[in-house]
């Protein structure tokens, strides 16, 4: 005989845990001896948060329905010292499943990047209302890591328990929770499949990338021999694009400041200044955006500005000019030439050009765990275009 079980409900959600819990445990080892670089890590830990959260969801679904619902009395032939250890092994199961994901939440919610998070790419998940600081993050993925570890340690001594009831004592304990009918196993495969569905949603879905134009807060000073110019701010854009995954994406500066003095009949008295903010960079891509800040990019907090300056300009053609001069980010200062193209009308002048340019040669994503082309290309163009109309004489 079978003796006492489970309620259906309590048995499908236990085995779908476990299930879940096992899987988060293999991919949070895999993925956290990963490179940064590796063209799915980030993926994996988007998916792992998504994981996480159904395993929360469960959990506390699972521990609602425990509460309601008495579950099969221990065989009497346990003693009283066995009892109070599964007791315990059992409450302790239910605060583990339930802090663990809690841990995991806290520390993206506390993390200086600030990475939203989206259910298996869709779905917005508010960060829990705690203040950010690298601190707090040590702290809850410490408390994470801990709690992982202790699942697997209490895993240990349930499973050994079970097998020993099943086959040593021969009683229901086991059979109590086994899944029995076919409804069971159903629950089971409904709960699994659902999860890996969202996951296939969350692999075919495209980045989103940034095909609409950055907000532009523009201020150049230009004039050349017949006068100033003022900048079409809606017109004018400077961008920057790349690859990541091998996937181009394109993104812009939404604040820079241009100060442009330009003779094409005296170009030695020409010059460039141009300051960017460089935590105003979108690329239309939320948790992209989010990472740019950070130390491993621009490092917005020590460094919130990048400059170029040139003082050297020449005609290579015509309408053509190349500008030798001094790109800074961050600590980092290196030689390049600015290519562009000046075409004048009557009232209006447009210039368009940009450089190629190796992120690494300026400290950004330098760390060797970015230095792989595969994940984010080392090549980044730099384009600029802008717009200026006649102001006056």
């Amino acid at each position: 005989m079978r003796g006492p079980q489970y309620s259906s409900v309590a048995i499908v959600l236990h085995w779908a845990i476990a299930i879940l819990i096992l899987g988060q445990i293999a991919g949070g080892l895999y993925m956290h001896n990963l490179p940064n670089a590796s063209v799915i890590k980030f993926d994996l830990y988007q998916l792992h948060k998504s994981f996480g959260l159904s395993i929360l969801i469960l959990s506390l679904v699972r521990f609602g329905w425990r509460l309601a619902h008495r579950p099969p009395a221990m065989p009497d032939s346990m003693a009283v010292w066995e009892k109070l250890a599964a007791r315990t092994v059992h409450w302790g199961f239910y605060a583990l499943i339930i802090l663990t994901p809690l841990a995991g939440w806290a520390m993206v919610s506390v993390s200086p990047l600030d990475i939203p998070t989206k259910y298996f790419g869709f779905l917005p998940v508010p960060h829990l209302p705690l203040g950010q600081g690298e601190a707090a993050e040590d702290l809850f993925a410490e408390a994470h890591e801990y709690l992982a570890f202790a699942i697997l340690f209490l895993l240990a001594i349930h499973v050994g328990a079970a097998l020993k009831h099943h086959f040593w004592d021969n009683d229901h304990v086991f059979r109590a929770m086994a899944p029995a009918r076919i409804g069971h196993w159903a629950g089971i495969a409904g709960i699994i499949g659902a999860m890996l569905m969202g996951a296939v949603i969350y692999g075919i879905t495209p980045p989103i990338n940034a095909d609409h134009p950055a907000r532009r807060s523009v201020s150049v000073v230009g004039e050349n021999e017949n006068g100033n110019w003022s900048v079409d701010y809606d017109a004018s854009s400077l961008k920057f694009i790349g690859e990541e995954k091998g996937r181009r994406f394109e993104g812009g500066f939404s604040e820079f400041n241009a100060k442009i003095l330009f003779y094409p009949d005296n170009l030695e008295a020409s010059s460039i200044a141009v300051t960017v903010s460089t935590g105003s960079a979108e690329t239309g891509d939320e948790i992209r955006d989010s990472t740019v800040p950070g130390n491993e990019w621009f490092d917005t907090k020590d460094h919130p500005t990048a400059t170029f300056v040139s003082n050297s300009i020449r005609s290579t053609g015509s309408g053509e000019y190349e500008a030798d001069g001094v790109l800074t980010i961050k600590e980092y200062e290196k030689p390049i030439t600015l290519v562009f193209l000046l075409e004048f009308d009557e009232n209006a002048v447009k210039a368009t050009g940009g450089a190629d340019l190796i992120r690494t040669d300026y400290g950004l994503g330098a760390d060797d765990s970015w230095l792989d082309d595969e994940a984010v290309s080392l090549k980044v163009r730099v384009a600029f275009e802008i717009h200026a109309t006649r102001a006056g004489d």
